[in-house]
């Protein structure tokens, strides 16, 4: 059922991303924060490209700890500075070392070949057919069991797939220390001292919280390098031409061939809402019509009174329907949408208590009645869900049809955002109008989320798969009781005295994860 909020927000917040608030706007987008400085015009991605052009460190960093993986990088960096006569040339990533010579990979590579606890995990390298510095590696390493190799990359690469993971971290600093220290390159101004020393004596000092977002943004910047994009300062001597380009995507492509995608047994299964939530909607809904019929003041069309024991009557109705198992699928989130917007405008309708504004919501909704019927009247084929006898008399209930206009804009001139700021709860539009209303007009994120799972191999890249179960997700009915208990009091505020409450709801708990569920390999490479 409904998650707590307890750790919900906590995980993300040591993650580096600029606020919403701190985002600037232009010309109806939201621009990302590099956008201030030009933007990155050519965003490599870490787990795309990267990871594939640094696999050995991959490798390394996932078969000893952190301190000594740490250690044999530094030893690294001194070996090509002191042993290299030409270190300004290389890099530590694949593409580079293929151009090097076997005097000066072995030179550059010692610290790490030399580490017996390395040498089966590096073997990995060799299960690589596209690898432009395999040549290197196959003199010092031994390929015997390519299967068990292809488990071990699987494992590491799942270490480094955050790009602000500790370890994928730990890698992008390597890779710009080889340009601070191998390559002198980088200049910084005389203000940058301390932070290029809290780099430099990484991760030992200055506060972590700020250098390692440091290492991550000024390795963007080694890309370019590494990549050989347009504006890096590149010369080569002859000698160095021959440099192999790492073809990324060949690496990832024979992962997706060689290697099975895993994917759930099975998937948790939604259940019913608790049966003393529907007896409480059913009670209350039974409550509010009693209510309604005890304040009726006339039988002519009552806009106010119809309205807003209408709006509440209708939240009620939909609760009860996605409450059967609704509450945990797409239906719940569609739901919950229209929920809120009923909430909305009851309480803009409250506030306001104009009666011109009530019937201006009733004929509006009238009159685009008689525009549908009028419609399907033009219509040789009519949609099966559609009951013409039922628009005609709608269309006619107040009066005489030929009478109304139809009016194509919105009924209070307004729209639901702006509703909700004048009604003061802007909050609750915000927390559920975006989301919510991407599932009713079927955008890529709500459309991903209802029908796709992730393939769980990290060699896959975590790829889209689509479910053959009908997911279930977060149930939405403690959100929806919320929102009709405050259409409830706008009910009582309208019409008091009308005291009844859901309370149900304060007593769903997340279900316990099925232990059943486990991981099997998909029938076919393609998990299908």
């Amino acid at each position: 059922m409904a998650k707590s909020n307890k750790g919900k927000k906590a995980k993300y917040e040591t993650y580096n991303m600029v606020p919403l608030g701190k985002l600037k706007q232009q010309k109806g987008k939201v621009l990302n924060p590099f956008a201030a400085v030009g933007g990155i015009n050519h965003p490599s991605s870490w787990i795309d490209e990267c990871v594939p052009n640094i696999l050995w460190a991959v490798l390394v960093v996932a078969a000893v700890d952190r301190a000594t993986y740490l250690s044999i990088f530094r030893e690294l960096l001194h070996a090509a500075h002191g042993n290299i006569p030409k270190h300004a040339e290389l890099h530590v990533t694949h593409n580079f070392l293929s151009i090097a010579s076997e005097e000066e990979f072995d030179a550059m590579m010692k610290p790490v070949l030399t580490d017996n606890r390395l040498r089966t995990p590096l073997s990995a390298l060799l299960a690589v057919d596209s690898l432009p510095d395999k040549a290197h590696w196959a003199r010092h390493l031994k390929l015997e069991d390519k299967d068990a190799a292809l488990r071990f990359l699987a494992v590491a690469i799942n270490d480094v797939f955050g790009h602000q993971s500790q370890k994928a971290t730990d890698i992008r600093w390597l890779k710009l220390m080889y340009m601070l220290h191998c390559r002198e390159q980088m200049k910084f101004d005389i203000s940058m001292k301390d932070k290029v020393d809290q780099i430099l004596g990484y991760p030992d000092i200055g506060d972590q919280r700020s250098v390692r977002p440091s290492i991550r943004a000024l390795e963007l910047t080694v890309r370019t390098v590494e990549f050989q994009l347009d504006g890096a300062e590149v010369h080569w001597p002859k000698e160095r031409q021959r440099m192999a380009a790492f073809n990324s995507e060949a690496f990832w492509q024979q992962m997706f061939s060689d290697v099975r995608c895993l994917v759930l047994s099975n998937y948790p299964h939604v259940e019913r809402a608790p049966e003393a939530l529907l007896n409480d909607l059913s009670e209350i809904a039974d409550a509010l019509s009693l209510h309604f019929m005890a304040t009726i003041s006339t039988t002519k069309a009552d806009p106010r009174h119809e309205a807003s024991f209408g709006l509440a009557l209708y939240a009620l109705h939909l609760a009860t329907i996605c409450g059967s198992s609704g509450h945990g699928l797409v239906d719940g989130r569609i739901t919950l949408r229209t929920i809120m917007e009923l909430f909305v405008l009851l309480r803009y309708l409250t506030l306001q208590d104009n009666p011109t504004l009530w019937l201006q919501y009733r004929k509006y909704g009238t009159g685009q009645t008689k525009l549908a019927f009028l419609k399907y009247m033009k219509e040789e084929n009519l949609p099966d869900f559609i009951d013409l006898d039922e628009l005609h008399s709608i269309a006619n209930e107040d009066r005489w049809m030929e009478l109304e206009d139809i009016d194509l804009g919105h009924w209070a001139g307004s729209n639901l955002r702006k509703m909700a700021e004048s009604a003061g709860v802007k909050d609750v539009y915000d927390k559920f109008y975006d989301w919510a209303s991407g599932y009713v007009h079927g955008q890529w994120a709500s459309t991903r989320s209802a029908v796709f799972v992730n393939c769980l191999n990290p060699l896959h890249r975590f790829h889209l798969i689509p479910s053959t179960h009908v997911l279930p997700m977060p149930s939405v009915l403690s959100d929806a009781c919320k929102l009709i208990n405050r259409i409830l009091d706008d009910v009582n505020s309208l019409y008091p005295p009308f005291k009844d409450r859901l309370t149900a709801y304060k007593g769903m708990t997340e279900e316990e994860p099925d232990e059943s569920i486990k991981v099997v390999e998909a029938e076919s490479p393609r998990g299908l």
